[in-house]
Order: structure tokens, then sequence, then C-alpha cells
């Protein structure tokens, strides 16, 4: 398949210690708690019990986010890992090796102060759940196995003798529905971030667009028509906005009209046109938010109403 010859598979291996155990009966039981009278099981479960602080944690939560953000801003999502475009691969793994180096050296502190972070966070609690946390408390050897960062960069392709292969065509095809789905959803939050109730953004509010605009221009062999018309898009309105200064009036609506509405809505079916002499329909209108008027200064073709797919 021509497409699967253009990107290589990145798969992410990260398994992270959540710092949990679960939560049972006797645990209460040790506390005082009549745990006769707990609902069922088929009716509600326990949980669980920390047995160390959530921020002891948190740094190799953000490595994997980092490393998940990156991947999502060269490739798209694929099979459970991410297709990147062959020619931003090499600069991904060198930026992935300096994350799995993080995790590595992070990893070791954490562990070098495991015992230290579990009975700090023992004393952070009421006393009479110390014995309860202390029974689940796991040798820093066992935490260690169950916390790794790694990578594999890998080409994909049917095997001989399979060159049916529907369910990989079909997941091949899925591409490009994906990476609309994906850049909706990011300029989604940009808009709701940079836009919504604003009189003035500064340039720091292109960020994002550009980080849209570098996504799809490295992806563009999936629908090269529709790629070309919104990377032209992004740059006429961009490029009519002033060099200095903060964004403002029609220039404002001209940008947030291009990620509230063109970025917000690629990909998805325009409405059904109206025929012209058609006599409009008696009924009562819908209640719809409009966040700002279609602004006639953004250079496209016809544009969906605002909507968000997620």
């Amino acid at each position: 398949m021509q497409i699967l010859s253009q990107v290589v598979i990145i798969l992410l291996n990260v398994t992270l210690w959540s710092g949990k155990k679960k939560l049972r009966p006797e645990d209460l039981a040790a506390n005082g708690i009549e745990v006769d009278k707990l609902p069922p099981q088929a009716l509600a479960s326990l949980g669980t019990k920390r047995i160390i602080s959530p921020d002891a944690l948190s740094t190799f939560t953000n490595l994997k986010r980092e490393a998940e953000r990156i991947c999502l801003a060269k490739g798209v999502r694929f099979l459970g890992g991410y297709a990147i475009p062959k020619d931003a691969v090499d600069s991904l793994i060198e930026e992935l090796k300096d994350i799995k180096e993080r995790f590595a050296a992070e990893k070791i502190a954490f562990l070098s102060e495991y015992d230290k972070k579990v009975a700090d966070w023992i004393a952070e609690n009421p006393p009479e759940w110390a014995p309860v946390i202390r029974a689940a408390v796991e040798s820093s050897a066992a935490i260690a196995e169950r916390t790794s960062f790694n990578f594999a960069p890998v080409a994909m392709d049917t095997p001989k003798g399979m060159e049916e292969n529907e369910g990989l065509q079909e997941e091949t095809l899925g591409m490009m529905g994906q990476l609309y789905h994906e850049v909706r959803v990011a300029a989604k939050h940009a808009f709701e971030a940079t836009f919504i109730g604003r009189q003035e953004v500064n340039r720091k509010a292109l960020r994002p667009i550009l980080a849209i605009k570098e996504k799809l221009q490295g992806l563009s062999f999936l629908d090269p028509e529709t790629v070309s018309e919104t990377i032209t898009t992004i740059d006429e309105v961009i490029g009519k906005l002033p060099k200095k200064g903060p964004i403002t009036g029609s220039n404002l609506d001209m940008l947030a009209g291009l990620v509230g509405r063109r970025l917000a809505n690629i990909g998805l079916p325009l409405p059904p046109e109206t025929e012209p002499d058609a006599e409009p329909e008696e009924t009562e209108p819908e209640e719809e938010v409009d966040f700002f008027p279609v602004n006639s200064a953004v250079p496209s073709t016809t544009i969906t109403p605002l909507a968000f797919d997620f």
C-alpha cells in the first residue's frame, strides 16, 4: 500500500506504576468500619488505596505525555502506535531518545528515595491508617520492574501470500479521518483556551495554528487537495495579520474564524445546500451559541457552522 510506504510506525511501550493497591474489606475492618454493611461487590467496589504520594510519580506521567505529544505533533495515531512521515522520523527518534534517558535518570532517583517517600506519605495521613499502608508496600525491585520507557520504529506491510489484507487496508484508509479528527481536537482546544472571552490576543495565539500546519504538511499525502487548501488558508490569514502588537478587532475575528470554523471542522461534510426557491419550513428556531460572527475576511470556501465531533 502506497501510504504505508511513506510512514514509519512508532510504538511507545511505557509502563507506569500507579502507586495504588486494591482496598480490601479487612483494611476497613482494621479501623472499626463495619464491613458487613458495605454494598455487595456486584453493586459497588471499594476502590484503591495510595501507598505513596501521587506527586512522587508525576514526573513519569509527564514524560509519557511528552512522548505522546511529540508523536502526535508529527504523526497520527495508527494501530496502537503513531504513523510518522519518513522525513520526520529521524528527528522524532532523537527526541524520544532524550525522553528515554531522562526517564531512566528519574527512575534511578525515585528508587533511591522510595522508602523515604513512602514514609513521608504515611506521616501525611491519619495514624490509624499507617498499618494499612505499610502492609501494602512493595519492594523497590518490584516497582522497578513495573516502571519503564521504551519505543520502537517499525515498518509495516502485508505478509507474503496475504495481499488481500482487507483489515490493514481499512485501517490505512482510516488514517486520513484520524488525522482530521486530531486536528479538530487541537483546534477546539486552541479556540477555547485562546479566543473565548478575549478582546485581543498576542502572537503566541499562532503557535497551535502553526503546529497544526506542520502536522498537516507532514501528512499531506493522505489527502493532498484538502490539506493544500487548508495550508493556503492558514498562510493567507496569518499573512494579513499585523507583524507586531496585539491582534484585535476584525483581525481577531478572522483568526478565530480560522481556528473555530475552518480547522475545527476540517474533514466534516458540508451541510446540504438549500434550494434557492424553496420555502423555508416554519419551525421553532433552535438556540445556538455563536461564539463569533462569520467573518468574510476569512479566505476560504464554504465553511461549516461551528461544531465539534467530540
